[in-house]
């Protein structure tokens, strides 16, 4: 995507856009350790990828910036605010909070095979939609819940579009969102949104019902060859 196509939201007037941010790689997204709601910092690198982000935002007019309490989130959102120019607070909102991992949190899959094989074979031999409960983690529906409801309070504050929303959050639940909204192949697979992309919304505020339209998919082109290579982790 070109980076110009950032910097107005003239192209569609009367209507809201929504910019969903995946955090910048953390210091688990390095080692491999899946966090859920564990909070681990930034690593240097997801510092440079947020405020690579955030620059390609500049010049953008942006009326709030809200983030998971999560704090590689939430320096995630105020790095990209700053790099962007935007001079409000960043607003964290616990319903944009990544998935519970249950049994999964603190550990690498590695960790996984070796301390409890069976455990492990069975995680993988179900259904996704299955694991979670598997796992005592958060359900898909649980968290489809807590995300759309937050996004529904994050949207009501801003009746009138004036400039779009930045919304930092967490690859787990953005990718049980998109795929509830979408259907499954937006995000085939495995795949998630990479640390520090952007995917672009665009909802219609006569109708709050509405879904919205989509019109980036987790856009990384504003990275580097080198972060955009350092996005590419799997755990949530």
């Amino acid at each position: 995507m070109n980076r110009s196509e950032y910097h107005t939201n003239s192209n569609h007037p009367g209507e809201q856009e929504m910019l969903l941010i995946r955090h910048g790689q953390s210091t688990a997204n390095a080692s491999g350790v899946w966090q859920g709601q564990l909070d681990f910092p930034l690593s240097d690198e997801g510092r440079r990828q947020a405020a690579t982000a955030g620059r390609a935002l500049k010049g953008t007019s942006i009326s709030g910036v809200y983030a998971s309490p999560l704090s590689r989130a939430f320096e995630t959102a105020e790095i990209v605010a700053r790099e962007a120019g935007f001079s409000g607070k960043t607003i964290p909102m616990a319903g944009l909070s990544e998935r519970h991992g249950g049994v999964l949190e603190g550990h690498t899959w590695a960790e996984q095979e070796a301390c409890n094989p069976e455990f492990a074979e069975r995680f993988l031999a179900l259904p996704e939609e299955e694991r979670w409960a598997f796992a005592a983690a958060e359900t898909d529906e649980e968290i489809l819940e807590r995300f759309e409801g937050a996004l529904s309070k994050i949207r009501s504050r801003h009746p009138v579009p004036d400039g779009a929303i930045v919304v930092v959050t967490h690859g787990g639940v953005m990718r049980a969102f998109l795929r509830d909204r979408f259907g499954p192949s937006v995000l085939p697979g495995h795949e998630r949104a990479s640390n520090a992309s952007i995917t672009r919304l665009l909802y219609d505020p006569t109708n709050p019902s509405a879904a919205p339209r989509l019109l980036e998919l987790a856009s990384t082109s504003h990275l580097s060859r080198e972060e955009e290579r350092q996005t590419e982790t799997r755990i949530e």
